[in-house]
């Protein structure tokens, strides 16, 4: 792996964990917040 896909993937890895941040917070309910992380573990492999 070149150091410009290491970085990419860092960069990638950061904008998802915003968007995910972003997600929990505007969610209104729970159960909401329980599908987003489910989503976003999955994402992850």
């Amino acid at each position: 792996m070149s150091m410009i896909d290491r970085i990419r993937n860092r960069r990638d890895a950061s904008r998802r964990a915003r968007a995910i941040e972003r997600a929990l917070r505007s969610a209104n309910s729970p159960a909401v917040r329980d599908e987003i992380l489910t989503i976003a573990q999955r994402q992850m492999y």
